[in-house]
Order: C-alpha cells, then sequence, then structure tokens
C-alpha cells in the first residue's frame, strides 16, 4: 500500500480522485480475500462438526443467514472448480436444513469478485 502521507518533495501535486479510486481498489480487493477465507473456514467447520452449525441463537446460523451464507460459497466453489465442496455443501444443507435448497448465487458472487 501506498504511503500517502510521506513528505518527498518530488510530489508536486496529489491528485486526489487517484488516490481515492486506489484506497477503494484496496479495500475491495481485501473484502473479496476476506470473502475467499471466511467462505473456506465456514467449509471447514461444516465438513469438522456439522451437527453445531445450525443455531437459531446465533444471527450468523440461524437457518435463512445460513441458507444465504451456504449459496454464495457454494457459488465461490463452483467458480474456483472445487465441486467436492459444493457436493459437500449439498449433503449438509439435506441432512440439516431439509426445507431449503442449495441455489447458488453465481452472478452476485462473480459481480462481487469482479469478474
Amino acid at each position: 500500500m501506498r504511503n500517502y502521507f510521506d513528505d518527498d518533495e518530488d510530489d508536486d501535486f496529489l491528485d486526489e480522485d487517484a488516490i481515492i479510486k486506489e484506497m477503494e481498489m484496496e479495500k475491495e480487493a481485501k473484502a473479496r480475500k476476506e470473502f475467499i477465507k471466511n467462505c473456506n473456514e465456514a467449509y471447514e467447520a461444516i465438513k469438522l462438526d456439522p451437527n453445531n452449525i445450525v443455531n437459531e441463537d446465533n444471527s450468523a446460523t440461524k437457518k435463512e443467514n445460513l441458507v444465504n451464507a451456504l449459496n454464495r460459497m457454494s457459488a465461490l466453489f463452483i467458480l474456483q472448480e472445487e465441486y467436492e465442496k459444493c457436493e459437500t455443501l449439498r449433503k449438509f444443507m439435506e441432512s440439516k436444513i431439509p426445507d431449503a435448497k442449495l441455489d447458488p448465487r453465481i452472478e452476485e458472487v462473480k459481480k462481487f469478485l469482479g469478474q
């Protein structure tokens, strides 16, 4: 990341719009990396301990929020061609949330990832 606050005398002019755009791009890149990391961590948690995932007392693991997360995770794994992970998520939903159906949000995730 560029240091915008150093006192380099060669910088007679700072293009504030360019700096803001670069900072926004860095923020978006960080959010994408965090999303991928979180998807992989959630997948590992599901794989290792599927019986303790659905919890209506926790907003992140309430069925509705969990279904949304699983749909986004499955879209990521499809885009990364990690189909075995998608199968694990599908089986998890069938056994723990039988009234829901896995519906990958591929276009939403592609847009978020900038693809």
